[in-house]
């Protein structure tokens, strides 16, 4: 299954005046995890080679600092 722009939606919450604080956005390491190994099972086109790759290389160094 590859991944296109036209299915990626960002949800936005319905009440916008609810505070977050940096941790509640940070992902964990399990959830780092689990992002990498369904990327790692998906077909992509060939012309968003260069997204996935960038986006997974920030993931890993997130999922690096996560295990140190």
């Amino acid at each position: 299954m590859g991944i296109t722009a036209k299915n990626v939606r960002v949800n936005t919450l319905e009440n916008n005046n609810v505070p977050t604080s940096p941790d509640e956005n940070k992902l964990s390491k399990e959830e780092l995890e689990l992002l990498i190994n369904l990327i790692k099972k998906s077909s992509f086109l060939g012309e968003h080679i260069e997204i996935i790759y960038n986006l997974v290389l920030k993931l890993q160094n997130q999922f690096l600092e996560e295990t140190r």
